[in-house]
């Protein structure tokens, strides 16, 4: 069995967890439990970050960091394994997040342009059509 598939990034909170140890040179479990109320407004389970970086660490993954402070605790980095492992999971993740946002793709058929939000539409005779705005869909309706 290959270290990826021992680890599983089945939910938001694990993968936020990855994106925040890419994002800085050392976190530590309670900035990721911060960040994930600030941010997501989500409370997670201490017990839970820190057994997911356990589970990193034991695969390599991520290592400790040496704290300046002695009254700090120790954070956490990516290893070069750990930045292999992160890019394959935010790849399959940007796959996944691409497929949702290509099917609210639409393209203007007046200038062609792809428009993710605020689609002008109109029914020119029985077909509908959508518009980047209401001057193309002007423009469109005058060339015919």
């Amino acid at each position: 069995m290959s270290q990826e598939s021992e680890i599983k990034i089945q939910n938001f909170t694990r993968f936020y967890a990855l994106v925040l140890l890419k994002s800085k040179k050392s976190v530590t479990g309670y900035y990721i439990l911060k960040k994930l109320k600030s941010d997501l407004k989500k409370n997670a389970s201490p017990t839970y970050i820190y057994d997911f970086l356990k589970s990193l660490k034991k695969r390599g993954f991520i290592e400790e960091t040496k704290s300046l402070n002695p009254k700090k605790s120790a954070g956490y980095q990516l290893t070069s394994e750990g930045k292999v492992f992160t890019e394959k999971i935010f790849l399959r993740f940007n796959n996944l997040i691409e497929g949702a946002i290509r099917s609210n793709l639409k393209v203007c058929a007046g200038c062609g342009i792809t428009t993710y939000d605020k689609v002008h539409t109109e029914k020119i005779g029985d077909k509908e059509f959508n518009f980047c705005c209401k001057y193309c869909a002007k423009e469109f309706k005058n060339s015919d």
